[in-house]
């Protein structure tokens, strides 16, 4: 299955590694940056000699394929539970083919999307967001720090039609990401930290970037100086 964005450098054999590897979830409504943010992270980390991939989902697995087409095209006659269930068969590929084996190689995983956001999405279409969680977290490791991108619904919505000339999708409707952002705001993971997704891009990634050292300090890794641009 064609996946991740990988970031290459000259000499791969040199990045430095997290032992156990370490799970970052980039979460938050249509519009909010998230994916900006996460590429950028990953740049920087490798940077700085460390080992980070991009993932994304959904996928583009059979299955995440699946779901873009619903996203783009409408849900036609599937249910919220068969839409749930096909975010839950991709994100069991993702996690066995990429997600496992990247944190067993001790890599930094910034993740665009997980399933975090399975319970806000299909929580807004009637689904319970507990009973997501509990069936994602059966097979999917937690992440070790969530990044939460807080942005006013209205703020996403005129991101969304002003960046993508067809507008905005199925899942990206006023109406229905002011349901998505509730179930969001309601969430109290632990190692959740909320953003301010308003901020200049530049002074956003120093956030996600202090965020993350942080969760690498944890570790007892020592975190090299930053590039030029401090990230």
């Amino acid at each position: 299955m064609k996946e991740s964005t990988h970031f290459e450098t000259k000499d791969h054999s040199t990045l430095q590694q997290v032992p156990g590897g370490l799970l970052i979830a980039f979460e938050g409504i249509d519009g909010a940056g998230k994916t900006t943010q996460a590429k950028a992270a990953v740049d920087a980390l490798r940077r700085r000699g460390f080992d980070a991939i991009y993932l994304r989902e959904p996928t583009d697995g059979p299955h995440g394929t699946r779901l873009r087409q619903l996203m783009a095209k409408g849900r036609e006659n599937v249910s919220p539970q068969e839409e749930f269930e096909l975010f839950l068969k991709d994100r069991a590929e993702d996690v066995a083919r990429n997600i496992r084996p990247a944190l067993d190689r001790g890599q930094i995983v910034c993740i665009d999307r997980y399933y975090l956001s399975s319970m806000a999405y299909q929580g807004a279409i009637g689904l319970d967001p507990e009973a997501i969680r509990e069936a994602n977290e059966q097979f999917a490791p937690r992440p070790d720090l969530i990044l939460y991108f807080h942005l006013p619904v209205e703020i996403g919505a005129t991101r969304i039609r002003s960046s993508r000339s067809e507008g905005q999708n199925l899942f990206e409707h006023q109406a229905y990401l002011e349901k998505v952002a509730e179930i969001f705001e309601k969430m109290n993971f632990p190692q959740m930290v909320k953003l301010d997704a308003t901020l200049p891009l530049d002074s956003l990634h120093q956030e996600v970037m202090r965020r993350i050292v942080e969760a690498i300090k944890r570790r007892g890794i020592s975190v090299p100086s930053g590039a030029k641009d401090n990230g």
